[in-house]
């Protein structure tokens, strides 16, 4: 969906930026309701009953925050739920460095692993957990700490309580390697992906695409939640991107919906962000991160720095 900037600024200044988050939170929660409409048809008269929803999409979709709010949802309902996040079954970072420099997969003297590939997922010890967990058995679940580059079996135990949905959630979500498999009443999978983009009346060059969005989210998220500059953003975007085209964007075809995390209000906040990042940049670093971001576009948004969106909104994922 295509959004015209100049209309959402005057909409910002006339009705307020609230009526964009009222709006914007308004379109999300209709396709929950949707995503529970279905979740109900394929569990009806079902006494016990085991459901994988499996949650997909590039970096900085919001898949986490999303699967979060959608087993609240779910758990509202009566059926128990859990999530599981496919990033704490990442193979040891010194492990598919090595692998992937043995195999050729990447450079002899490089410094960091393909991330994005599926081999970097520890598949089998995914497969044995659901299937602990599918069995009834109490089932502890592994947690990867990104500081160290290592997992570690600290995460929380879970067990089936009988009517139950298993949330798989992330980049490789789609993969079937991944969903594959399984025994289960029912498989359900869901991409989501924010889509809209944002176009000046004046020209087509002064335009802001969904891969710019998720740009500044992932680069306002690595900032404050990972202590990575911009420019550590930008210097892995590439490798993102490239792996989206490979291992994600293929699976698409997967998908039983799309879900669109777009919402009309996000630009003001991150354009604002990234206008007193840039500042603090010198022009050649400015230069760089215009490679991922159309700067002049961006620069049309007015700046609604704080404003209210609800505790559980995917944009929290990405508003500090």
């Amino acid at each position: 969906m295509d959004n015209i900037i100049e209309d959402l600024n005057k909409i910002a200044e006339r009705a307020g930026i609230d009526s964009l988050v009222k709006t914007g939170e308004a379109a999300i929660n209709l396709q929950y309701e949707n995503l529970l409409r279905t979740l109900d048809a394929k569990t009806s008269g079902l006494d016990t009953f085991f459901g994988v929803i499996f949650v997909a999409g590039p970096s900085a979709s919001g898949k986490t925050t999303f699967s979060l709010r959608l087993a609240d949802k779910i758990r509202s309902t009566g059926i128990s739920v859990n999530v599981i996040s496919l990033d704490d079954f990442y193979h040891n970072t010194e492990y598919t460095l090595a692998r992937q420099k043995r195999l050729g997969i990447i450079p002899e003297d490089a410094k960091e692993a393909d991330f994005e590939r599926i081999d970097a997922f520890d598949i089998s010890k995914f497969k044995k957990v659901v299937k602990s967990f599918i069995s009834g058995a109490p089932t502890r679940l592994p947690k990867f700490d990104f500081m160290v580059g290592r997992h570690s079996e600290t995460g929380p135990v879970i067990t089936r309580e009988g009517r139950d949905v298993l949330i798989v959630e992330g980049i490789q979500g789609m993969n079937p390697k991944v969903f594959g498999g399984f025994k289960a009443a029912f498989k359900f999978k869901v991409y989501i992906c924010p889509f809209n983009s944002y176009t000046s009346k004046t020209s087509n060059k002064l335009r802001l695409t969904p891969q710019m969005i998720r740009f500044m989210r992932r680069a306002n998220r690595d900032i404050v939640a990972r202590n990575a500059s911009i420019l550590r953003t930008c210097e892995m975007w590439p490798s993102v991107r490239n792996g989206e085209e490979k291992y994600i964007k293929p699976a698409k075809k997967y998908a039983d919906v799309f879900i669109n995390t777009s919402y009309s209000y996000e630009p003001f906040y991150l354009c604002g962000r990234m206008r007193q990042i840039l500042s603090e940049l010198s022009p050649e670093e400015v230069k760089t991160v215009a490679k991922n971001l159309n700067i002049d576009a961006a620069e049309m948004f007015y700046t609604f720095r704080e404003y209210d969106i609800p505790a559980d909104s995917v944009f929290t994922e990405f508003y500090y």
